[in-house]
């Protein structure tokens, strides 16, 4: 193959190859954008409005309830990540004491665990601005967000004990 034979060919390849990537741009900017995000479509306080059936009133109770319980959790999730900093900076080391080690996670796990309990008594406090005919479908809201787990997939189910 001579070089002017070569060289069409290597120019046939990179134009195929940018008309690719063109098209594949194009198809990305205008087929697959998202719809904007709107809040009260999305997330917790638009599911108590939309499937519990949550009034404005029993919003702003919510609202109220979820401000004090974030503060208190930004609180705890900070300390949580200053002990885990600390525990990770400790793998720098030649050699670290096993109890160092064990109180770090023990702080970790007391924090964690006072950060749950705060939960449960948030929960419970939501669950109390409702209805009685709401209750049924705060269990259930309640029930399908803790089966998704964080990511919003549902958690596979553990080993048969």
């Amino acid at each position: 193959m001579n070089n002017t034979a070569r060289n069409r060919t290597l120019i046939f390849i990179i134009a195929l190859l940018l008309i690719t990537n063109l098209a594949l741009l194009g198809y990305t900017f205008f087929f697959s954008r998202k719809q904007p995000f709107d809040k009260e479509r999305e997330g917790f306080t638009a599911a108590l409005k939309n499937e519990v059936g949550f009034t404005d009133n029993q919003l702003e109770q919510f609202k109220e309830l979820k401000q004090k319980h974030w503060a208190g959790a930004r609180a705890d999730m900070e300390q949580i990540r200053k002990i885990k900093q600390k525990l990770f900076d400790l793998t720098r080391q030649q050699d670290v004491a096993d109890s160092t080690i064990a109180f770090l996670a023990d702080s970790i796990a007391t924090l964690q665990k006072h950060a749950e309990i705060k939960t449960f008594y948030h929960f419970k406090a939501t669950r109390s601005i409702c209805t009685p005919e709401q209750q049924p479908r705060y269990d259930s809201l309640m029930t399908r967000i803790i089966r998704q787990g964080r990511n919003g997939r549902p958690i596979p189910p553990g080993p048969n004990k």
